[in-house]
């Protein structure tokens, strides 16, 4: 079996500093941002559990979930489905999860649990300007966006 998260995939969400966590409540749709987030193995995404209530009680009663980034700058990400488990303490493979996570927080953050997305299905996410606008690419889009949002790169030594 291939592995479902792909360099690409891996190389957005690792540009992202949002991930958006998508669950159902008796009410419906909720989505909730998240900040500390990584892929993990071949179908994973981990995410910490910060201060969400409401995403601890949707995916117990329904685990299906999507978890979506972008970056901001190319305009490009992804949506990956599939179900969602809470680990805490003393359930299996938290410790390796939460170490990775908690680091990521560093002192912001205690992070006690945290979400365990098997995912099982990717789709890309694309700015309409990459479907409409003849020959855009990604440079041309990451320009326009560091004008529009008034951002200049950084040399790199």
């Amino acid at each position: 079996m291939r592995p479902m998260l792909t360099d690409d995939i891996r190389d957005y969400a690792n540009r992202s500093v949002l991930c958006w966590l998508a669950t159902s409540s008796e009410a419906g749709p909720s989505v909730s941002p998240k900040e500390i987030f990584a892929c993990f193995g071949d179908d994973r995404i981990i995410i910490a559990n910060i201060a969400s209530p409401q995403s601890v009680q949707n995916i117990a009663r329904d685990p299906r979930v999507c978890v979506s980034f972008v970056d901001v700058f190319s305009q490009r990400g992804w949506q990956l489905y599939g179900d969602a488990t809470l680990l805490r303490r003393g359930n299996d493979g938290f410790e390796d999860r939460q170490a990775i996570l908690q680091e990521m927080a560093g002192e912001a953050f205690r992070v006690a649990t945290l979400f365990d997305v098997t995912v099982t299905k990717a789709q890309e996410i694309l700015a309409p300007s990459y479907r409409f606008k003849k020959d855009v690419n990604e440079a041309d889009m990451r320009e326009s966006a560091m004008r529009t949002y008034g951002v200049k790169p950084h040399a790199i030594f």
